[in-house]
């Protein structure tokens, strides 16, 4: 069992990072403009995946406010429904891009993150959102080695995602 003092301090860290981690995506965002050869294209990916996962599981990945005005927009008759359907959806979007990636099916992942992509904006979930527009941008691309690369970073951010949106429904009156 984790000291809840130390699960503290480590969430106050990760929260500190935030303007770093920002600065480091708008850095990785300008490289992959750039033309690089393999090894350093394969070096991107794999800081663009470490980057995305270290968003993902950072306190705060899904900004409260946006997810509280979502819930509020919906009223307190609607939320508990709003959070189960997101729920479904989000779990049908993690069932068949996990498919898509392990079939490397640019096809499958493409229309799977257009839709991650909102339901990830919608929560609130921006990082999670980046993540899986730089994936359609892979899965457009025909690029299944940089799918391949970004997206188990993508998937755990997903499926955090799922946590939240289904630990906020158990909070809402049914």
């Amino acid at each position: 069992m984790v000291d809840s003092s130390v699960a503290h301090r480590s969430a106050l860290n990760l929260r500190d990072t935030g303007p770093q981690l920002a600065v480091l995506r708008a850095a990785l965002t300008r490289l992959a403009g750039c033309a690089l050869p393999g090894p350093a294209r394969l070096a991107l990916a794999e800081a663009h995946q470490a980057l995305t996962a270290l968003e993902a599981i950072q306190p705060g990945a899904v900004d409260d406010g946006v997810f509280a005005a979502l819930l509020a927009l919906a009223g307190p008759e609607v939320a508990a429904e709003l959070t189960l359907q997101m729920s479904v959806d989000l779990r049908r979007v993690l069932t068949a891009l996990a498919q898509g990636l392990a079939q490397s099916d640019a096809r499958v992942v493409d229309a799977q993150t257009h839709v991650l992509v909102m339901l990830a904006g919608t929560a609130g979930a921006r990082g999670l959102q980046q993540g899986a527009q730089a994936l359609n941008r892979a899965a457009l691309a025909g690029d299944t080695a940089q799918m391949h690369d970004m997206g188990p970073a993508v998937l755990a951010g997903l499926a955090a995602l799922i946590g939240f949106v289904e630990a906020a429904a158990e909070g809402l009156p049914r």
